[in-house]
């Protein structure tokens, strides 16, 4: 908002420059954004927060300048209307929806002429931002920017039958506003009409039909109260954003509509216009009630950090913004004025007495206390150590935005699993994302199709959102995931450099997975092929996919091939293998305590098994019979090689499994290790139907 110094000087005598004002008001909440010097001297460019609707004036602004310099301030005080009189007998006010037009109130002035408005008033304008129109339309701006109550004026010859009705508008109905654009309204939209048709939308804008022009005579002065969030959803369907909606939007004080319109009359006559119709029409049907905060002097010396901060230095800080208390004890009840309905809990309060005492005067102290210790949480602790994992692992890790569209790894941009974002300002950012695979595919699309790298290796920890059916309805629930994505060349350490490259496949990406899983020292892990889950992962390869457990009976994880399908569409050049787990489930199974094992100082032994089995068994199959069998001494094993076809009947295969033993407490015999693949060979029979060979 553009605040000239000058104009600003008629309601507080502040002496301070333009700087000088510009910091103060910094340090007391308002923040400048800078200054101009113009004919009409300094004008402040002061942003105002959504919550401050009182500092879209001058006036506001001016009282948060006397206040912060301690000095009185002068408020406009036109003579004032009275109820009734002839305007009541020339013009009635009707509302039917009180809650969204709490109050109205109407003045009418005849026999005006439409001509310039003098120099002075142009020339605030012009520094105000304000372009100078005549002096009806001059009015009615400069007392907005004055009080930031908008006005509206009708040309009451143009209103049928002279009538004002606030109602909703009708289905279909229409509305040619003052731009000249015709817009269709709806019944959700609050519209000033007169007997017969809308003729103006409600905190928005004025209609064509009743434009004050050069032919007008007869004025019908509207000064309102309107709903903000009906002010909001009206100009946002509209797709229109006024001065008067900015304001309104932001509250706008209801004890300042009849002071405008006043004030717009006695600056009509001031001109040389002729004095307003007398009386005026008010509707306010319910006034509410004065509202009170208790504030506890106490709470404010604990919360501002001021100990010896008394009662009568807390209620002369808010007597300085304009907020009226009455001390009792240790407790201030403060009245709340209707220009700021910002102003709702104790804490507000103490924030008031924070900013006008001064926040440079605040003494420093330090935390104390026994407890008081600061650092990371523990979930934070548990993300930087995954982190390093995968980055020590040689991904990269990459921060996708939490917004996401619908992509081609989603399998319906109607499934209802995806949280959609209400009214989303583009496609773009149309939802949240419920997984961080798309994000990583996005990446490495661009990367390959604008940057030319094939070869990638990365890693994403975040946030994800799922609607979940609680109690019978969507429900959006939040966790946490961290996602892999590995493709390409991978990157060789020095000594490799003359070797062919290895190519990103699903031994890799299974490797990168499992060296993170040990490295959280979670040892039961399952690895199921999707097979008959294949239809719920369609983005999947459905041959080259397993889902991952953790001691669980259900999956919290994925590890895979993209299916070949999404890497054309992406126009990838290389198979893309990725993995998701559930972070939560990585920290539930995860062990916090370091492991520390001596090195045996006694030799290893290795022996194989070459057990035949069925097709149909997999590799998880295999790894949960050998667990089962609780071999002494068994320190690792590995599948090395598998085999099918001739000699081997159809359906069967045969697995090489290399076992490694060790003691700490000796050298084995060869007793105990033909023991222990003894247990082994009996496992693999019973559990999974193996067959040996003699």
């Amino acid at each position: 908002m553009l605040v000239p110094l000058e104009w600003i000087k008629e309601y507080v005598a502040v002496e301070a420059d333009a700087q000088e004002v510009a910091n103060r008001l910094t340090m007391g909440g308002l923040e400048v954004e800078g200054i101009e010097q113009t004919p009409a001297g300094a004008v402040l460019d002061v942003y105002i927060t959504p919550n401050r609707g009182d500092c879209l004036s001058l006036l506001g602004v001016a009282r948060e300048i006397a206040a912060l310099y301690d000095l009185p301030l002068k408020i406009p005080s036109p003579p004032a209307s009275e109820q009734g009189g002839e305007a009541a007998n020339s013009t009635s006010v009707m509302i039917e929806n009180t809650d969204l037009c709490p109050r109205y109130a109407a003045r009418m002035v005849r026999n005006i002429k439409i001509e310039p408005s003098p120099e002075w008033m142009q020339k605030r304008l012009e520094a105000a931002g304000q372009r100078p129109i005549n002096n009806l339309v001059d009015v009615t701006n400069y007392v907005m920017l004055e009080l930031g109550q908008p006005l509206h004026a009708f040309d009451l010859d143009t209103l049928s039958e002279s009538r004002i009705v606030v109602r909703c508008a009708k289905e279909g109905e229409h509305l040619t506003t003052l731009d000249g654009v015709e817009r269709e309204l709806n019944p959700n939209m609050l519209v000033i009409a007169d007997a017969h048709k809308a003729v103006a939308i409600a905190g928005v804008m004025g209609g064509a039909d009743t434009e004050v022009t050069e032919t007008t005579v007869n004025l019908l002065l509207e000064s309102a109260h309107f709903n903000p969030l009906s002010v909001r959803r009206t100009a946002r369907a509209l797709g229109m954003r006024t001065e008067a909606s900015y304001r309104f939007e932001r509250v706008v004080d209801p004890d300042g509509v009849r002071r405008a319109v006043d004030r717009a009359c006695e600056l009509l006559a001031g001109m040389g216009q002729p004095q307003a119709v007398s009386g005026v029409i008010d509707f306010y049907p319910n006034p509410p009630a004065p509202k009170e905060i208790a504030l506890r002097v106490s709470r404010a010396a604990a919360l501002l950090g001021i100990s010896d901060i008394t009662a009568e230095e807390a209620k002369d800080c808010l007597r300085r913004i304009g907020l009226s208390a009455r001390e009792e004890g240790d407790t201030l009840h403060v009245e709340i004025p209707g220009f700021r309905p910002d102003l709702t809990l104790e804490e507000d309060l103490v924030e008031e007495v924070g900013r006008i005492y001064g926040y440079e005067n605040i003494p420093e102290t330090l935390p104390i206390g026994a407890t008081t210790r600061g650092g990371e949480s523990e979930e934070g602790q548990f993300i930087a150590h995954v982190r390093n994992l995968l980055a020590s692992s040689g991904l990269q890790e990459v921060v996708t935005h939490s917004l996401t569209p619908t992509s081609v790894f989603d399998t319906s941009s109607e499934d209802p699993r995806r949280v959609p974002v209400r009214n989303a300002l583009s496609s773009e950012i149309g939802g949240l994302r419920r997984s961080h695979l798309p994000g990583l595919l996005q990446v490495a699309q661009r990367n390959a199709t604008r940057a030319g790298q094939h070869s990638l290796a990365l890693f994403e920890v975040g946030r994800v959102w799922q609607n979940e059916i609680i109690a019978g309805m969507h429900t959006p629930v939040e966790f946490l995931s961290v996602a892999g994505l590995l493709m390409g060349e991978l990157e060789e350490s020095g000594w490799q450099k003359d070797r062919t490259p290895l190519i990103a496949d699903f031994g890799a990406v299974r490797g990168v997975l499992e060296r993170l899983l040990s490295g959280l020292h979670i040892d039961k892990v399952g690895w199921e092929p999707l097979g008959e889950s294949a239809s719920d992962y369609p983005q999947f390869h459905p041959g080259r996919t397993a889902l991952v457990s953790f001691g669980e009976d259900y999956p919290t994880g994925i590890v895979g091939e993209l299916h070949p399908r999404i890497v054309q569409q992406l126009e990838l050049r290389h198979r893309v293998y990725l993995f998701e787990v559930a972070l939560e489930a990585l920290q539930g199974a995860a062990t916090v305590e370091e492991r520390y094992q001596s090195a045996s100082r006694f030799p290893t032994a290795q022996r194989d098994l070459a057990p035949r089995v069925a097709t149909s068994i997999t590799y998880s199959d295999v790894v949960r019979a050998i667990s089962s069998a609780n071999a002494p001494n068994l320190v690792d094993f590995r599948l090395t090689d598998v085999f099918q076809g001739n000699p081997l009947p159809e359906g069967v295969k045969s697995l090489t499994l290399s076992f490694t033993f060790r003691s700490g407490q000796g050298t084995l015999t060869d007793g105990e290790i033909n023991s222990a693949m003894e247990q082994l060979r009996q496992a693999l029979i019973e559990h999974i139907g193996a067959t040996f060979v003699a």
